[in-house]
């Protein structure tokens, strides 16, 4: 069998090296290197595609990094494309998987050149491009073209599954979002009301304003925001961290490298995501694994946070303020929905468990 995989992760650098100068994450890079490292202990030879950062290192924990084009300078579309076929030609692997970014070339050079091709979907909002996104007329062909040419197509929910399957016609298989549970052996006592959590990039998409409304309703509760730069919209990011300034009971954090991001939800009694839409986000597992309930406005993944007990689905901003002063003052159930939580990510997330998911699936490519 042919053991060479590549994943595309142009954002993934930070994460494989482990580098906090690098002010970026994202949740596809974040699965895609859990998965990836994992791999690599089982024999299989790993390669990730970043962006080409400003340092020498080229291999970590057993994967080689391949640099495609620096994320700083502008260059034309045309001109990242033929970086990113180059870096492909480099890898040389026999399966490519890709969650998003560069879409329309993986697929291509895979077509060419006779190897397999994965497309791992990131969030929902690819079925809703004109409503969520700007996307422009060249992403969409390129995003159908990631999805008619794939060999399979991974989703984090039934959603994605059952729509990619009846709009495309597609093979499409559900393999949940993989998390790394940390080794905590003392909880701590989440009868204690510490710090309400929003972690997300600061984005319109994932409406980080909303937050601080929030955090305007209850004076007497302490609020935490953490999020880095989306480079398509730093004026959001200013009005934002300008604006927290003036909010007393709110800490605005900025970046955290994800490193040294579990403290703070180690601490966190509550965690609200007040994004327009999402895929499976995995501040979520992140969330539940250390016994915090989620508030979500608007995301409720193949309704997991209603059906298990997980946290509140609010639908509403009017409702969000009424959950939140809910699990603020109902130690019991607030208790009660994290432990939950944790109980569903240990029994649905282990990453152990999706990388056996995963290794069947490129076994059976």
């Amino acid at each position: 069998m042919n053991k060479k995989i590549c994943f595309v992760a142009l954002g993934s650098y930070s994460l494989l090296t482990s580098d906090e100068n690098l002010k970026y994450v994202g949740g596809s890079e974040l699965k895609q290197v859990i998965i990836g490292r994992e791999l690599a202990k089982r024999n299989f030879k790993i390669s990730f595609i970043t962006f080409d950062e400003k340092s020498d290192k080229e291999n970590a924990d057993g994967i080689t990094i391949i640099k495609s084009f620096s994320a700083s300078k502008n260059f034309s579309n045309f001109k990242k494309g033929l970086m990113i076929w180059k870096s492909l030609k480099k890898a040389n692997a026999y399966i490519y998987i890709q969650g998003s970014g560069s879409e329309g070339i993986i697929p291509l050079f895979c077509f060419i050149h006779r190897r397999k091709y994965i497309k791992w979907l990131t969030w929902d909002g690819i079925f809703f491009q004109k409503k969520y996104s700007n996307y422009s007329i060249i992403t969409r062909v390129s995003t159908y073209i990631d999805i008619k040419l794939s060999h399979i197509i991974v989703a984090q929910n039934n959603f994605q599954k059952t729509n990619i399957e009846k709009k495309f016609k597609k093979k499409c298989i559900l393999i949940k979002n993989p998390i790394i549970i940390p080794d905590i052996t003392n909880f701590k006592n989440k009868e204690n009301k510490n710090i309400i959590l929003w972690v997300g990039t600061i984005k319109a998409v994932k409406q980080p304003d909303l937050f601080l409304k929030i955090a305007k309703n209850f004076e007497e509760f302490n609020f935490k925001m953490i999020g880095g730069k989306n480079k398509k919209d730093e004026k959001l990011y200013d009005r934002i961290k300008q604006e927290a300034l003036t909010i007393p009971n709110l800490e605005f954090l900025g970046f955290v490298p994800h490193n040294k991001i579990q403290k703070y939800y180690e601490e966190a009694s509550i965690f609200i995501n007040t994004s327009r839409i999402e895929g499976f986000s995995n501040t979520f597992l992140e969330a539940w694994i250390n016994c915090v309930p989620v508030i979500s406005l608007n995301a409720d993944p193949d309704e997991v946070i209603c059906n298990k007990k997980l946290g509140l689905h609010s639908k509403t901003f009017e409702q969000i303020i009424l959950d939140v002063n809910t699990l603020l003052h109902n130690d019991n159930l607030r208790i009660e929905m994290g432990m939950n939580g944790k109980k569903y990510v240990e029994q649905n997330h282990n990453m152990k468990k999706i990388a056996d998911q995963f290794e069947k699936l490129i076994i059976s490519l």
